[in-house]
């Protein structure tokens, strides 16, 4: 996505639509690159439920435990990640968050049972916490606030794209079973493991820490990202006396169960989806991921469509009523019917709002808070957040292990979502009111 398109990003037309275009080259395909090798290395498990469960005897509410323990690392140390990439810079930190989630994942490959499964997902979170929280504040130091949703976006789409291609990158290295005598799985941590070590490297080499270091920048370019960007000009002290204030806010505890809303679906979908295809298109496990590709292709298209037509604050608290609203009768019809094929279109639709809404979650707390404040506020919302990174799959696998079905954790996410959409367009009405005043809290 070519962020240099649209010619009212700036107020002006000149050096604004030249930084643009330098930014977008130079930064955004590395950001894109991380988002997506990050997504492929935490959620490859859901395509190696049926070897791991054969392997190492899980269940689903164990699998799911396994799958969601992940954000229990994450959760604990995503604001301490977020003030190191502010007091160490971008290049060093997100560089090193990369290396590390890379050999962790490697690591993996090494798991012998389910205890040593549930700590090394644990390490995963740990090693991957503060990193989208801190690609997320990092482009407020180097986008204007009408040219973020697209910025958002254009991360965001990597997402199901890495969803929908890891899937067939997973369930085609499941093929290499017994080369060198290891297990196709292994062979899965191993070679999406190492992907993130070498562009970790890459990433240390490369990204600049905020305008004032980018040597592709001339002083001219620089001086004038810092006058134009406040946030540029008021991240220079980060510090923990921030964190009360934001602790005290409403507003971020609201924004917190908002974003634990939406994302509570994703994250159950994105593990048992191919389980969920598996039982009700009676294919093998890698006919199974190849298939749940499809619903994260759909999110794709959705999130680059939605990314090109919400530009305009007014307009986007109707999209995400509008796509989450979608997406809740989605995940209802699929836990519904009868038919398979209705039922994974339903899943289509319901990933594709989901995942669609998510670029736009990000515009209100960037609207509501503020310079020093927003890299606490912004970390504290995502690791509240993605605590339904751990609920969603573990109680999507307890419900399924009572029951025998997938239908009951449907029902249960698609209520989650309804909330999420309702509770959206409040949030987005006050964002749009603070920013008219030049922001909140």
């Amino acid at each position: 996505m070519q962020l240099s398109e649209t010619q009212d990003s700036f107020p002006d037309s000149g050096i604004e639509r030249r930084i643009l275009v330098k930014i977008s080259a130079r930064l955004m395909p590395a950001l894109m690159l991380g988002i997506f090798v990050s997504y492929i290395d935490r959620a490859n498990l859901g395509v190696l439920f049926g070897p791991l469960s054969k392997d190492l005897g899980l269940t689903a509410s164990s699998f799911g435990l396994a799958a969601g323990l992940f954000y229990v690392g994450y959760l604990l140390f995503e604001i301490p990640s977020n003030m190191g990439m502010v007091r160490f810079g971008a290049r060093v930190w997100i560089a090193r968050i990369m290396i590390t989630w890379g050999a962790v994942t490697v690591t993996l490959a090494a798991t012998q049972g389910t205890t040593s499964l549930y700590i090394l997902r644990i390490l995963l979170g740990v090693a991957e916490a503060g990193y989208y929280p801190g690609v997320v504040f990092f482009l407020t130091l180097w986008f204007p606030p009408r040219m973020l949703t697209r910025a958002y976006a254009t991360l965001t789409i990597c997402v199901p794209i890495s969803l929908a291609v890891g899937s067939i990158l997973t369930s085609l290295m499941l093929g290499m079973h017994g080369i060198a005598g290891l297990a196709g799985w292994r062979w899965v941590f191993i070679l999406q493991g190492l992907p993130a070590i070498l562009l970790g490297f890459f990433t240390f080499l490369a990204l600049p820490d905020r305008p004032g270091n980018a040597k592709w920048l001339s002083n001219e370019e620089k001086n004038y990202l810092t006058t134009q960007l406040p946030v540029a000009r008021e991240a220079e002290s980060v510090n923990l006396r921030h964190l009360p204030s934001i602790l005290r806010s409403r507003s971020a505890w609201v924004l917190s169960f908002l974003y634990f809303s939406t994302l509570i679906g994703v994250w159950a979908v994105t593990f048992f989806l191919p389980k969920i295809v598996q039982e009700r298109l009676h294919v093998g496990s890698v006919d199974a991921g190849l298939i749940s590709s499809i619903p994260w292709i759909c999110a794709a298209i959705l999130t680059f469509i939605v990314g090109r037509t919400s530009e305009r604050p007014a307009t986007r608290r109707w999209h995400m009523l509008i796509l989450l609203g979608l997406a809740a009768i989605g995940l209802f019809t699929s836990a519904t019917v009868d038919s398979p094929y209705t039922a994974i279109a339903g899943l289509c639709f319901g990933a594709a709002g989901m995942q669609a809404a998510v670029p736009l979650f990000w515009t209100i707390p960037t609207s509501m808070f503020r310079g020093a404040s927003a890299a606490i506020a912004i970390a504290l919302i995502n690791s509240l957040g993605n605590t339904s990174g751990l609920a969603g799959p573990w109680l999507f696998g307890i419900f399924r292990d009572l029951t025998g079905s997938s239908s009951v954790g449907l029902y249960a996410i698609s209520a989650f979502t309804l909330v999420a959409a309702v509770l959206s367009f409040a949030m987005s009405t006050v964002a749009d009111a603070a920013q008219k005043i030049g922001g909140a809290e």
